[in-house]
């Protein structure tokens, strides 16, 4: 496979992300009117608050070195009438439904460093595949684990026989990357079924740092406290909207917010972990800082590589296997693994 052809594939795991932003400004009009009055809010004001708006370039290295393994990404996007049949669709032209998600500097080091990574789209027509004769009925999403090492999700809504599958693959050694929002305990209220099954949670509400930012209040300093193998080079990760994260006795702290920072929903300073670790799962409480141009912020690339790395050093075994954890040969007329089908 060529140079060409990878990169490609890792346009295909992007879900565009549309960013917007506004200025105020104020202009006389032809009839008279006054300009708008400056904004006097501190926060915005405050020259020791501005950021680099430069940061150059990030630099998204990998470390581990693991065979080829098998990256499933599930970047949530609904059944519709009909699935998407061009790469356009999913990265946000010719289609509705699509999540925003922009995941390219993760895809893409994954891909360089020689691992493959599949899109998950589930397909309307067919939310159930027939079971092989003897062989119990199985899910799209649990067909797609049993080839996969490794698991990234965005914390959607999931059937209990998904959740079942979902379940069973981190009990066989697969490593998951569960990515949240603030809004997430809101606008996907069955979400907290897959906060239970991979044992994390998470809490309402949005951090937020008046005092000491990257360009914005809601775009939080986070520092590491535990777990060197995710931290390694990482002194500051940046959130552009970042919950806070948890896990049971056992799971480790990996980055908290910087002093100072406060929870919208009590106006209280909070030191709640932003990203933490149990066992075969990494929850963050942020999924933005995943994109090309948050992944230039603060140590977000050197983060973003400690994840794939991650992802990548894993233990899996597949059900049935006898202990390969490389991914599965497309058999003959099948799909190659880098792809969109569901």
């Amino acid at each position: 496979m060529t140079r060409i052809a990878p990169l490609a594939a890792a346009f295909v795991v992007t879900l565009a992300a549309v960013t917007g932003g506004a200025a105020v400004a104020g202009y006389v009009t032809a009839d008279g009117a006054a300009p708008a009055p400056a904004i006097q809010n501190d926060h915005y004001q405050n020259p020791d608050l501005i950021a680099n708006d430069t940061p150059g370039q990030a630099t998204v290295e990998m470390d581990a070195s693991a065979g080829s393994q098998t990256v499933l990404v599930d970047p949530g996007v609904e059944p519709a009438t009909a699935r998407p049949v061009l790469p356009f669709s999913l990265i946000g032209l010719g289609g509705g439904g699509v999540a925003d998600r922009d995941i390219r500097p993760l895809a893409n080091a994954l891909i360089e460093n020689g691992h493959e990574v599949g899109v998950y789209v589930p397909d309307p027509d067919q939310q159930r595949r027939p079971a092989r004769p003897g062989a119990e009925e199985t899910t799209q999403l649990g067909e797609r684990l049993a080839e996969a090492d490794a698991f990234v999700t965005f914390r959607t809504d999931y059937e209990p026989d998904e959740l079942d599958a979902i379940e069973s693959f981190v009990e066989s050694g697969g490593h998951v990357v569960l990515a949240t929002e603030p809004d997430a305990a809101y606008s996907q209220p069955g979400a907290a079924s897959l906060d239970a099954t991979l044992d994390v949670t998470t809490e309402g509400g949005y951090v937020y740092n008046m005092e000491e930012n990257d360009l914005n209040y809601q775009r939080v300093y986070a520092e590491a406290t535990g777990d060197a193998s995710l931290t390694e080079g990482v002194d500051r990760a940046v959130f552009p909207s970042a919950t806070p994260v948890g896990t049971p006795a056992g799971g480790a702290d990996v980055l908290r917010p910087i002093e100072g920072s406060e929870l919208s929903t009590t106006r209280a300073p909070t030191d709640a972990p932003l990203l933490v670790r149990n066992d075969e799962v990494v929850m963050i409480g942020d999924s933005d800082f995943l994109s090309p141009d948050n992944a230039r912020r603060a140590d977000n690339d050197a983060l973003i590589g400690n994840l794939a790395d991650f992802l990548v050093t894993n233990d899996r075994t597949p059900p049935g296997d006898g202990g390969s954890t490389g991914p599965t040969q497309p058999g003959p007329g099948q799909p190659p693994t880098n792809g969109t089908a569901g």
